[in-house]
């Protein structure tokens, strides 16, 4: 029997992608968890109740955007299924205000870029919405062509004298569909 050692190197890179490839469903796995025991333990309790949100919430990613930090709003969205051309695909959107921020009026306008159609609303408007709401929304889109493809969100919100607007973009990437 020959033995071979294997570089260092190559030791190190192969650890690093497991645990890099494992940490995100691992975590999903264990908030899911907690949030089970605890809704099992302490039913109608707010601690159960903020850690099934926190693992309903688990999934969502953020979307990309030029602003700083400290804007008021942050987006986050959700596909449950692979862009696919030529079919609808829904998406949730997620956008959560700063706490303690009373804001009296956001609104949402999507903008799909060339090869995306938008089938459903292209604006949302939110009214006094209480202070750190989470706004939630659903829409449609069909992917025309194969490839990169963008939606913009532009969120204009409106506190006492200020006003501000925040892009966000959403990248997705379109296959052609399954035969």
């Amino acid at each position: 029997m020959v033995r071979t050692r294997m570089p260092g190197w190559v030791v190190v890179l192969a650890a690093a992608a497991l645990a890099g490839g494992c940490g995100r469903s691992a975590e999903k796995a264990r908030a899911e968890h907690e949030a089970h025991s605890q809704a099992q333990a302490g039913a109608g309790s707010a601690a159960s109740a903020a850690a099934a949100a926190k693992a309903a919430e688990a999934d969502l990613v953020s979307a990309v955007s030029t602003g700083n930090s400290t804007t008021p709003v942050g987006l986050r969205f959700r596909i449950q299924e692979v862009p696919r051309v030529g079919q609808p695909l829904r998406l949730e959107l997620v956008l959560a205000q700063q706490p303690g921020l009373e804001i009296s009026n956001m609104l949402v306008s999507l903008q799909p870029s060339d090869g995306l159609a938008l089938e459903s609303d292209r604006n949302f408007e939110f009214h006094a919405p209480e202070p750190g709401a989470i706004q939630r929304m659903v829409i449609v889109l069909r992917a025309e062509q194969a490839g990169l493809l963008n939606l913009g969100a532009t969120v204009l919100v409106n506190s006492g004298n200020d006003s501000l607007a925040r892009n966000f973009s959403i990248p997705l990437i379109a296959v052609a569909p399954a035969l």
